[in-house]
């Protein structure tokens, strides 16, 4: 038996394959004698007359063997996938392997070794895209409950936002979010007070500020950003990516109103929350008013390569014309 355990959600591909070698462990070898992961601790390598020697081993006083190889499919070019599909190919029955990939589904399922080894006689694919969206908020008041705890959807969504996608960080939040709340709702004020806005979340925040023109607010950020110790540069190039994430935002409606945040996000490649914060800040702009902000930030940068104009100053200027 062959399983593909793969996907660019490293968090729910290690969780999945924990869960596999358990579940194993309990039924099959409560002594750890038939299970074998590869590469072993001392190597970063694989090597296939080891492996190959750990698949084709018969079991050692139970019914199966469980081989778990790491990296694999990934890591293999087409001229060298001969022996390694020889190889499982023509593994016994007892032998169960896992392999154990971090890479996208749509790159993984285009590797060769992939292709050659889904058509083996019984194989089982575990796809784990990245989680956005309603998928997402969905994972995390699933992992809330699981956890004994719940949460307000205000309060969800605030925390969505602020961790994104990466599920090992938003594990831990959760498990901090939960143990805070000893049983009670978390609330928005939990949240506020427990989990810290990312950077891309202020960037987001400072935008809103500037597309509805509220001076005042947008200059008390960009002070608060600066005392918190952010550098001048990363927020012009910051300023610089969401002009231009506007800017393909504001094309887009000008040729289609009705375009939404996927389309944008496929025309972008960027993630759709990210779209749909631009869909709504660009509501705030003309194409014209915005390529004037870009060609404002291309001599800014020519200046700042000469010298003749400093990043603070950039910042607050790219900030000014973006409210008038």
């Amino acid at each position: 038996m062959l399983i593909f355990v793969y996907g660019d959600d490293s968090f729910r591909v290690s969780e999945k394959v924990k869960q596999m070698k358990e579940a194993f462990r309990v039924k099959f070898d409560p002594t750890g004698l038939n299970t074998a992961e590869f590469p072993s601790r001392d190597t970063t390598k694989l090597d296939v007359g080891e492996v190959m020697g750990a698949v084709r081993s018969l079991p050692f006083l139970g019914q199966k063997r469980m081989v778990v190889v790491h990296g694999l499919i990934e890591g293999t070019k087409k001229p060298d996938m001969d022996a390694w599909e020889k190889g499982f190919l023509g593994a016994p029955d007892s032998t169960i392997v896992i392999f154990w990939e971090t890479v996208s589904p749509k790159e993984l399922e285009k590797k060769p070794l992939f292709v050659a080894l889904k058509g083996a006689a019984e194989v089982h694919v575990y796809p784990f895209p990245e989680l956005e969206g309603v998928a997402l908020s969905r994972w995390v008041a699933d992992r809330i409950k699981a956890r004994g705890g719940s949460m307000q959807t205000q309060a969800l969504q605030s925390l969505v936002e602020r961790v994104g996608g990466d599920l090992w960080a938003m594990d831990h939040e959760i498990s901090k979010l939960v143990a805070f709340a000893s049983g009670a709702e978390i609330t928005q004020k939990i949240v506020d007070e427990l989990v810290g806005r990312s950077y891309e979340e202020k960037i987001f925040e400072l935008m809103d500020a500037i597309s509805q023109k509220r001076t005042a607010q947008a200059i008390r950020m960009l002070q608060e950003e600066r005392l918190a110790g952010s550098d001048d540069h990363y927020l012009l190039t910051m300023l610089g990516r969401q002009v231009r994430i506007l800017l393909g935002a504001r094309a887009l409606l000008d040729e289609n109103p009705r375009a939404t945040k996927q389309d944008l996000a496929d025309v972008l490649s960027i993630h759709p929350f990210v779209a749909q914060k631009a869909l709504a800040q660009v509501k705030g702009f003309s194409l014209s008013h915005l390529k004037a902000v870009h060609d404002l930030l291309f001599d800014f940068d020519r200046r700042l390569k000469s010298g003749h104009v400093s990043a603070d100053i950039a910042v607050d200027l790219t900030a000014v014309k973006m409210m008038t």
